[in-house]
């Protein structure tokens, strides 16, 4: 079963419902509060060895950052700011005492750079490396950002770069110019969450849906079709990414434009907002040194995204990244 139906099945059994509960399955993080001024967001994340990473070509001290970060990044994905985490961790028997220390340091160095504590979590033996965080956030209930805000005629943003992780995991499978095109391997090994960034959009009040890009802006950008039942227009002119990734993608006979679109891992920010908002988006941007990219345009129903490219549209939903 594919990992989209899987999810599909599950969120139709388990329909909860609680004075508590804000939201529940199907967006980045859960939302719950006893509060009209505060709530709490709570993520969850999984990463197994040989599916989610490739032990031999992850440094233990980077898996732990990304361990973290993966989850960091579903907290952004919502405009909350992270406060407390729990990591769970089976252990085969092969595992040696020294990566598990370097693999905790890049857990604790993650956790520090986001002011996020550890606060429990479970070990177990197991036949493979299994990971799983947990990390819970916190903002006012007015400011979190849904994937079911898109209205009809909004620009939809990324906030950086495309495809680039994906990248980097084929050169470091491939063993070759890994140190020439280090901003790849970096956003493989080491991705940064938007953090920053996913708490001043949500404080803005100028985006209407947001989530994080994990499988790819086509699969992700699908969701926020499927939560707010619009559809959507996404322009490959104006995709952003490395200038060194078109050479590459030649090198490895890939579609430079189904790379960016579906590679997935690239943790930056896809959302969406009002045209009306793009002078006040653009400032906003500036004061912080970043950059929002204008992609596409949110569009009626029915629930699809359309990729125009040279002049042709075709269909790409759901076209991302998805575990078999």
């Amino acid at each position: 079963m594919k990992e989209r139906a899987l999810i599909s099945k599950i969120k139709s059994r388990f329909l909860c419902q609680s004075d508590y509960l804000l939201k529940g399955i199907g967006d980045d993080s859960a939302v719950f509060a006893d509060s009209k001024d505060f709530c709490w967001l709570i993520s969850t994340d999984l990463l197994v060895d040989d599916v989610h990473f490739l032990r031999g070509l992850h440094d233990p001290y980077l898996l732990g950052r990304k361990s973290i970060a993966v989850n960091l990044s579903d907290i952004a994905a919502m405009g909350a700011e992270p406060r407390f985490a729990l990591v769970s961790l089976a252990v085969p028997p092969y595992l040696l005492e020294s990566w598990l220390d370097s693999w905790q340091d890049g857990v604790e160095s993650m956790l520090l750079e986001h002011n996020c504590l550890l606060i429990g979590g479970d070990t177990t033996k197991g036949s493979v490396i299994t990971i799983n965080v947990v990390v819970l956030g916190s903002a006012r209930p007015d400011q979190v950002l849904y994937r079911s805000g898109a209205g009809i005629g909004d620009d939809i943003y990324v906030t950086g770069p495309l495809g680039s992780s994906v990248t980097g995991l084929e050169l470091l499978k491939r063993e070759e110019q890994v140190s020439k095109y280090p901003q790849f391997t970096r956003a493989h090994l080491d991705p940064q969450p938007q953090v920053k960034t996913g708490i001043l959009l949500g404080r803005s009040g100028l985006v209407s849906a947001m989530q994080d890009i994990s499988d790819g802006v086509a699969t992700d950008m699908s969701h926020i079709c499927t939560e707010s039942e619009v559809g959507a227009v996404i322009y490959a002119d104006k995709l952003p990414y490395e200038k060194e990734l078109k050479g590459l993608c030649s090198s490895f006979g890939w579609n430079l434009c189904d790379t960016v679109l579906g590679g997935g891992e690239d943790y930056e920010l896809l959302f969406t907002a009002a045209p009306s908002n793009r002078k006040a988006l653009e400032l906003l941007a500036q004061q912080q040194a970043q950059t929002f990219v204008r992609i596409g345009k949110v569009t009626p129903p029915p629930v699809r995204v359309m990729l125009e490219e040279n002049g042709l549209s075709r269909d790409i939903t759901f076209s991302g990244f998805e575990h078999n």
